[in-house]
């Protein structure tokens, strides 16, 4: 499914900050800190955590290991994603739920979901950031994506 005209705005500050994120290595490759033994051989599940959660992950004001971003990169292809189709979902999560955990200052540290980015969607829409059309093309975003998802989620 195509879907045009999702990315909501082009504020060049946050699309520029937006586009350095995105220029990195996804997963990350290592740590800005040491690994301890036992985050070494620390197993994740992430079976039973809904799709958009996962990709949220990242930018989630919490900095895990390598070994944890990679674990969660897996689960989402596991789930059907192709990493283009992941893409896309992390321009579209950064510049929703991202924009409102960073430059609306949420500062969510323990996780940002569904539910963040239809917020970041509302606020976007309410301060006329976005007009109607768009709304109801991201809101369809999110849904396609959330359809995707096969995980164990009630």
């Amino acid at each position: 499914m195509e879907f045009k005209g999702i990315f909501p705005f082009t504020w060049s500050w946050w699309n520029w900050d937006v586009y350095s994120i995105l220029k990195k290595p996804y997963p990350r490759e290592k740590s800005s800190f040491e690994l301890s033994d036992e985050e070494l051989s620390r197993e994740y599940y992430f079976d039973k955590e809904p799709l958009w959660t996962l990709i949220c992950e990242e930018a989630v004001d919490t900095e895990h290991s390598y070994i944890y971003y990679q674990c969660v990169y897996r689960e989402i292809l596991k789930r059907g994603i192709s990493a283009e189709e992941l893409k896309i979902a992390r321009k579209f999560m950064w510049l929703t739920a991202g924009w409102l955990n960073f430059k609306c200052l949420k500062w969510d540290w323990v996780e940002l979901t569904e539910e963040d980015i239809k917020e970041a969607i509302a606020l976007q829409y309410q301060y006329k950031f976005i007009g109607q059309k768009k709304r109801e093309r991201m809101l369809a975003y999110v849904k396609y994506i959330g359809d995707l998802d096969h995980s164990g989620k009630p």
